[in-house]
């Protein structure tokens, strides 16, 4: 886990790398993070580093959300789960 300041004159995604940065290895690692890292440079850095990576992907990316919506998820057999009311 890590944390990074984001200062006043900038934002989330111009301290993508500089946070990842300072993790030696991520071979391996899945590095989850919202829709503002839905970013081609941000999946490209963390396939360079041998990570794996979980984003959120919303309708303003048309491009991308339509792919995405087109894969054949009902195909993909669900291996667990679990649904109770709490």
């Amino acid at each position: 886990m890590g944390q990074l300041d984001v200062g006043e004159k900038t934002n989330e995604i111009t301290s993508f790398r500089p946070l990842l940065d300072t993790i030696d290895d991520l071979a391996g690692v899945v590095v989850t993070s919202d829709a503002i890292h839905a970013q081609r440079d941000h999946t490209t850095y963390l396939l360079a580093r041998k990570a794996h990576y979980i984003v959120v992907a919303k309708k303003n990316q048309k491009k991308l959300f339509h792919q995405l919506k087109n894969l054949p998820w009902k195909e993909i057999p669900q291996l667990g789960g679990e649904r109770s009311k709490g």
